[in-house]
């Protein structure tokens, strides 16, 4: 786990590097949760360089399809260097998966709807919870969801999952933000929620 912790580390650094590069500066706010949506949306608003408006003020950047995302995902600096891999999963609904380095047991699984951006991780099964610990895992991680910077845990079907969403107008800065971000949460939920979990 050091390994990974310091992996992680890196990872931000260069990310808030990156954003010092573009000119951005960090902002603190403190919203209610209702509306942590709205102050997302303004981020993304405000970051986007390539954002055009039309006389009535209506948004009319094409929005992402998964094809653009997986062609802009492979050119960047981060799929070339081998931080991370992306490779697509057909059918009904395409999916790009992303291998994040260092953390590959774990793939970030990207699909592009009509409003959203989906991007989540499998972490654990039903199966793998301690005898009688189900309940007290519920309400840790409910409490859990809020402190967790840009994701959310949710359960599909037996399957618990680490997600976070974003809107299908975000740029590809932001892609990457939610991928290591969600990567980086992936090593802190397993750590954190280990003495819920089978050995």
């Amino acid at each position: 786990m050091t390994k990974e912790k310091a992996s992680s580390a890196a990872r931000q650094k260069k990310l808030r590097q990156k954003r010092r590069d573009m000119g951005l500066v960090k902002v603190e706010v403190w919203v209610p949760p209702s509306g942590r949506k709205a102050i997302r949306e303004l981020e993304t608003q405000i970051n986007n360089k390539h954002l055009v408006l039309n006389k009535e003020g209506t948004n009319l950047m094409p929005k992402l399809t998964t094809s653009d995302l997986f062609t802009q995902l492979s050119a960047t600096e981060e799929a070339k260097n081998g931080e991370i891999s992306v490779s697509t999963i057909e059918g009904d609904t395409p999916v790009i998966q992303t291998i994040v380095e260092d953390i590959d047991e774990f793939p970030i699984l990207i699909s592009v709807g009509e409003e959203q951006v989906l991007v989540i991780v499998n972490l654990w099964t039903e199966a793998e919870i301690k005898e009688g610990e189900k309940n007290a895992l519920n309400e840790y991680l409910l409490r859990l969801n809020l402190p967790v910077p840009l994701s959310s845990f949710s359960i599909i079907n037996d399957q618990y999952v680490l997600f976070g969403a974003l809107s299908v107008n975000s740029s590809i800065s932001e892609i990457l933000e939610e991928i290591s971000t969600l990567s980086n949460n992936v090593i802190e939920a397993l750590e954190s929620c280990q003495d819920f979990l089978k050995t």
